[in-house]
């Protein structure tokens, strides 16, 4: 699945500092960075809780499955953005809703109680742009790029 996501974007942007933002218990994404030249810190609130982006820029942050468990993830997004180089990149992972009633009433994503945000591309564009932010692609499924305006 991480490599899935890396091979997404990778290409295109060849990153030389990544921070992975929600890094988990055990920070697989970035060892897999890692194993593609890269230098990653990584930061999670329950886990890794050291802030170690502070006053520091990245080429690339990554945050997978993260946005969705967000009290308020305009001020996440906003903070994420504040630590990009000029030309940085946000890759974000968080499964898309339909955006129609019914099939989100069935979506097995929404029965997680931690899972409390659901997105489209649509509602994470809008998000993006009050953050200073715009979408150069996404695969409607899970996976969002964004960048710098």
């Amino acid at each position: 699945m991480f490599e899935d996501f890396l091979d997404y974007f990778w290409n295109n942007i060849e990153p030389k500092s990544v921070l992975d933002f929600g890094s988990g218990s055990k920070p697989v994404l970035c060892k897999l960075i890692e194993q593609r030249g890269a230098k990653v810190d990584y930061y999670d609130k329950f886990y890794q809780t050291n802030k170690v982006y502070k006053n520091k820029k990245y080429d690339l942050i990554t945050s997978t499955e993260v946005f969705e468990h967000l009290e308020n993830p305009k001020n996440i997004l906003s903070l994420l953005a504040r630590h990009l180089t000029p030309n940085g990149t946000i890759a974000l992972m968080t499964l898309f809703h339909t955006n129609n009633e019914d099939g989100f009433l069935k979506w097995w994503y929404r029965r997680d109680p931690t899972h409390i945000t659901f997105f489209t591309p649509k509602s994470i564009t809008i998000l993006a742009k009050k953050c200073g932010l715009k979408v150069l692609k996404h695969d409607r499924k899970r996976v969002i790029i964004l960048t710098k305006i």
